[in-house]
């Protein structure tokens, strides 16, 4: 089972999110990190595809001892549930820290089409997070 987590958009922990709380009493915060791929703006939360880009975020060290009930909370806030519908689905990628060092960790990536979706500049999604009403709405719960 993975224990290492990459998170980008309402799961990190400047997003006043229920979710972003939940996961910071289930786990471990290494720090800023980046992960290789582009962050698209849905609407009212972001999608993030694996490739080419660099996208910015956070990873996060799964406890051991709530592991599968954390992976069944988070994929369930994700709306992953296997089936081919899902909007999301959790893949592995590599997410490299500030200091450099690498980890292999799994992320939410999106699976639906990005056709006439605009990117997240910087692929930084607290900055995008602050000036977007309709995101903030979201993350509320409005």
């Amino acid at each position: 089972m993975p224990t290492h987590l990459f998170v980008y958009g309402t799961l990190l922990s400047d997003i006043p999110s229920s979710m972003s709380k939940f996961l910071r009493r289930r786990a471990t915060l290494i720090g800023k990190a980046t992960a290789a791929g582009t962050l698209y703006d849905l609407g009212l939360y972001p999608g993030f595809v694996g490739g080419s880009g660099s996208v910015k975020g956070e990873l996060y060290r799964l406890h051991d001892e709530n592991l599968p009930e954390t992976l069944e909370m988070l994929d369930a806030y994700e709306t992953v549930t296997g089936s081919p519908e899902d909007q999301y689905r959790r893949i592995t990628v590599t997410a490299t820290v500030g200091d450099g060092g690498t980890f292999t960790a799994q992320v939410y990536e999106y699976r639906g089409s990005t056709t006439g979706k605009n990117t997240i500049p910087k692929g930084d999604y607290c900055p995008f997070y602050r000036s977007n009403p309709d995101h903030q709405r979201f993350v509320n719960g409005e």
